[in-house]
Formats: C-alpha cells, structure tokens, sequence
C-alpha cells in the first residue's frame, strides 16, 4: 500500500503549527514527539526520503499559508525547522534500523510479509540506490543491501528499469524470502555477486538461477575440492583463463570470442587444444565449458582470495 505522505504530514502536524501560532508554551515539546513518530512510522514502512523530504516542504508550505493571519512568519518558520529536523532524523534512523533488524534475523513491528534483498555493485552504484528510491518503498542497510517489500518478479523488472535509466556500471543480484529470513536472502545475493564477479559476467540483474551450476558445486566440497585439482594447472596461465571466460560470455561460440580476445580463429583452436591437454575438459563441449567456468568462478570466490 502506497502511502500519502503529504496528506498524512498536513493532517499529523496542523495542530502542532496551530500551537506554535498560539504561542503555547509547549508547542516546541509538542512539535518534536509528533514529528518523531511521524519519522518513525514512515521509515518503517519503506517510503524514499526523496518522498518524505518532498512531503516536509510541501506540508510547511500549504500550513504556513493557511495560518500567517494568527502568527508572526517568525514562530511558523521555527516551527516547520523543528519538525523538518526531528521528523528526518527519526525516519533516517528508524528505515536504516529496520533494515539492519531484519538482516540480523529479527521481525520488527511494521515488516512487510516478504522482502527481495538487492546487492547492489559497481561504479554506478549510488545513482542506482537513488533512482530505486525514487520509485517507492526501499529500505537500504548499513551494509548497503536494500530491501524492497515486492516479488522477486517485481524487483527483476524494477531493477531492469532502474539499469535502463541510469546506463552505467551496475551489477544487482536479487533474492526473496520471507519476513523470518531475510538474513538468508542476504547470504544468497552475496553469494551470486561473488560468482558473477568471479566469472567476470558483463554488468546486468541476477538470480540465483544464473549461477546455479556454481552454486550447486560450492554446497558441495569434494566435488568442488576435485574439480580445483583439475583446473589448478589452467589457473596458472592467465591468457588460457581469459580465453574460457570469453568463450563462456559468447555462449561457446568461437566467432564471437574470438573478437573479444582480438585473436585469429586458430589461435583460440590452439588455446582450447591447449586447455584440454591440461585439464581433461573439452571446452568445445558445452558440458565441460560450464564445469570449467564454475571450477574457475568457485576459485576466485574463494573467502581470503
């Protein structure tokens, strides 16, 4: 449910202009308690701060104009500077708190029944943070992961728009649960940013399922542990390692990865000959391409590398 902050703002705080205008001796008490639950109840719920920031101003001005006839321009602009200060700071602190509580593993009073965890990566990554709250309900921890009360569909879409508009660098990985384990959702993007980093796949939106042969070999440490015997003399050569990641980018297709590498075709023929007499996997073939990638992102994911 969408909230209307600016009604709510102009419906909450004309009493507390109205005190201020009489010149109550406890309209400033008054102001700050109204506007720090206010605060609150709006961080709770996950409305920007673009929105709320939006609704102070708004709010100050239609009151001020509906009340200059019973008071000096004095005491209503010290008023709104009470209300605007006490009233941000209470939702800065509540949004970030209920997001930190709920990647802890707990269920504060006001969560949504699910929430989509987004990492967010990449040197677009505060302009991509901003146009999300620009868009509505988004809660952003102090370890950088937003939570956003949607479907993991909703957010796959949200988060197309939101690299269409902004146009640079941005990786985002995204994964939903419910209320009670939201931590988890946490662990799951970290783990997708890690593989998809690793695998150097181009910037873009992902899920799980884009990295499900990776994540599958990561759950399980002997074949993991087998397959790093296999790669360990491939890791060793660098432009070998950069050939199987461009030929994975390429979907297998030599003529396209060969104009990513700058090479002639019989140079990669001979680096992928090269990388079978080392490994015993046949990149050519899809299977063993995509074994060879998972054994190379599961290296460099490795915690300490």
């Amino acid at each position: 449910m969408r909230v209307d902050v600016d009604r709510l703002l102009k419906r909450e705080l004309r009493a507390v202009y109205r005190a201020a205008c009489a010149d109550d001796n406890g309209w400033r008490e008054l102001a700050e308690v109204t506007a720090r639950g206010i605060g609150a109840g709006l961080g709770a719920v996950g409305v920007s701060l673009h929105d709320v920031a939006a609704a102070v101003r708004s709010a100050h001005g239609v009151l001020i104009e509906s009340m200059l006839d019973n008071a000096n321009a004095r005491a209503l602009a010290l008023v709104g500077t009470v209300v605007a200060t006490e009233l941000l700071e209470a939702f800065c602190t509540r949004a970030e708190g209920l997001a930190d509580a709920l990647l802890a593993g707990r269920v504060p009073d006001g969560a949504a029944v699910s929430y989509t965890v987004v990492s967010v990566r990449g040197a677009a990554r505060d302009e991509t943070v901003d146009a999300f709250r620009r868009r509505g309900a988004v809660l952003e921890a102090t370890s950088g992961h937003l939570l956003l009360p949607l479907a993991e569909s909703a957010t796959l879409s949200l988060c197309e728009h939101v690299r269409g508009e902004i146009g640079g660098e941005a990786w985002l990985c995204i994964a939903e649960r419910p209320v009670a384990l939201v931590a988890s959702a946490r662990e799951e993007v970290d783990e997708i940013d890690a593989l998809v980093e690793a695998l150097g796949r181009p910037p873009g939106v992902y899920r799980i399922d884009d990295v499900a042969v990776e994540s599958a070999l990561a759950a399980t440490p002997e074949v993991r542990d087998e397959l790093g015997k296999i790669i360990a003399p491939l890791l060793a050569n660098r432009v070998l390692v950069q050939t199987v990641l461009a030929l994975l980018e390429a979907d297998g297709n030599r003529a396209v990865a060969v104009k990513k590498l700058f090479i002639h075709r019989s140079t990669i023929d001979y680096r992928l000959w090269q990388i079978e007499q080392l490994t015993g996997l046949r990149p050519g073939n899809p299977r063993d391409l995509a074994l060879l990638g998972a054994a190379i992102a599961l290296n460099r994911a490795k915690p300490g590398d």
